[in-house]
């Protein structure tokens, strides 16, 4: 396996890596580009294809360019800073057309729609080990649990940068220890930072190994260099887990929700609510999603998988009626409160699974006209997708963070609905990850 050998980049996977064939056999090499020709080595050989490493590029791909982030050789958060813009947008699209292709034949895509590809990410997750006595905080390695220390990630936001270096510094001052996986002792595991659009509110999250409360003076110099952090919250986390935090927290300084504008709207954000780390793609994307749906001011519109009533809630001025669906309880509590915030009076929600409780609407004379089904990475359950064709909506839009498990649900949600329109979205720029959305209508059968 040590041989460097010679070879063509033909395409690349849906994970930014180059494909070079050795015969039959693929091999896929992160950081190659098509038509790059370059001398690599095989480092992992399975039954089917092989990863392996690239030595050196012969020749280079056009839209080649060099990664500005000096982390980008070793942090696993980052795969495509090596292509410029157009080629990493030209690179989801055809990722976005190979996957879904799979499941439905002859479909056309639309090209990947993007703004901001550095600086936009509203929550950062930074990991905090202690390493041969040293703190390190910032991110995993690809495919592995050893941490890069990282003193400025460029695809977050700035100002979440800065609050974790004061952090870093704090640490050292008040000689906070750091958790050690090895031997699961160490007092702080992760620092989590999320701020809304314009900075204005800030919550900083404390994952810690023990229950003992954050030191008060270390949390007074935080909030005293950065002002704009209005929530400070500590979960604890004892278990030896990957999970990043844990079931129970408590409030240390501020207020427990920060709030941000969206399209018009204010959403109160907790810290364990789902919200969509870009926000100038996800009004895009809202947008297109909204403009798809072609609603009526006489449509009924479930929003499956609601989380706290966001896309909902955005369209509500253009409909009859909005009715939430989400199995997490907490996230309809936040749903709630926020359509009081809004003062939107025409929409109502359900806790459960959506799949019941579409049919119980059903019974009970409510005929959705349009569904908006935005489910988490694994994509829907078979159940659902039955109660959707059961009921029979006049459109669906599907806006999906997995082109995978969106061609799996299309292809069955294709028996009666035509698919017209599919749209990538660069929700996570300088990664391989890609949002779509995707509007149908029922056939007429």
């Amino acid at each position: 396996m040590n041989d460097i050998l010679e070879g063509k980049v033909l395409n690349l996977t849906h994970e930014s890596k180059g494909v070079v064939k050795v015969g039959h056999y693929p091999v896929f090499i992160q950081n190659s580009l098509p038509e790059e020709q370059i001398e690599f080595k095989i480092t992992n050989e399975k039954k089917r294809f092989a990863e392996g490493e690239l030595v050196r590029i012969l020749k280079e791909n056009e839209n080649r360019v060099v990664a500005p982030c000096p982390y980008y050789s070793k942090c696993g958060g980052c795969q495509t800073q090596h292509m410029d813009d157009v080629l990493e947008l030209e690179f989801k699209t055809e990722s976005v057309r190979n996957t879904l292709s799979r499941h439905i034949k002859d479909i056309k895509v639309n090209n990947c729609v993007s703004h901001n590809l550095y600086d936009y990410r509203n929550k950062s997750v930074f990991h905090v080990r202690e390493i041969a006595g040293e703190v390190h905080i910032g991110f995993y390695k690809e495919k592995s649990r050893d941490i890069v220390d990282v003193k400025y990630c460029m695809i977050q936001k700035p100002i979440s940068n800065e609050i974790v270096n004061t952090v870093r510094n704090l640490v050292e001052t008040y000689k906070v220890s750091a958790y050690n996986e090895r031997t699961g002792r160490g007092y702080l595991r992760n620092v989590i930072v999320r701020s809304n659009s314009d900075n204005s509110e800030v919550q900083v999250v404390f994952v810690t190994n023990s229950d003992s409360e954050l030191n008060k003076m270390f949390v007074e110099d935080l909030v005293q260099a950065h002002q704009n952090i209005t929530s400070v919250i500590q979960n604890i986390n004892t278990r030896r887990t990957n999970l990043v935090t844990g079931s129970v927290s408590r409030l240390i300084y501020g207020n427990e929700c920060i709030a941000d504008d969206m399209l018009g709207k204010t959403f109160k954000l907790r810290h364990q609510s789902f919200y969509q780390v870009n926000h100038e793609v996800t009004q895009l994307l809202y947008k297109e999603a909204i403009d798809q749906a072609k609603l009526t001011e006489d449509d009924i519109v479930i929003d499956a998988y609601c989380g706290v009533g966001t896309i909902g809630q955005i369209a509500s001025p253009h409909v009859r009626k909005v009715i939430g669906i989400e199995v997490v309880e907490e996230a309809i509590r936040d749903a709630e409160e926020n359509a009081l915030l809004n003062e939107v009076t025409n929409a109502e929600y359900h806790v459960g699974k959506a799949e019941d409780i579409i049919k119980q609407l059903v019974k009970n004379n409510v005929q959705p006209d349009v569904v908006f089904i935005d489910p988490p990475r694994v994509g829907t359950d078979k159940a659902f997708l039955d109660a959707v064709l059961e009921v029979g909506p006049d459109r669906i839009v599907y806006i999906s963070c997995n082109p995978a498990t969106l061609g799996r649900d299309l292809s069955i949600l294709n028996e009666q609905y035509e698919i017209e329109d599919v749209t990538p979205f660069n929700m996570f720029g300088k990664t391989y990850h890609v949002e779509v959305v995707c509007s149908m209508r029922k056939r007429d059968l």
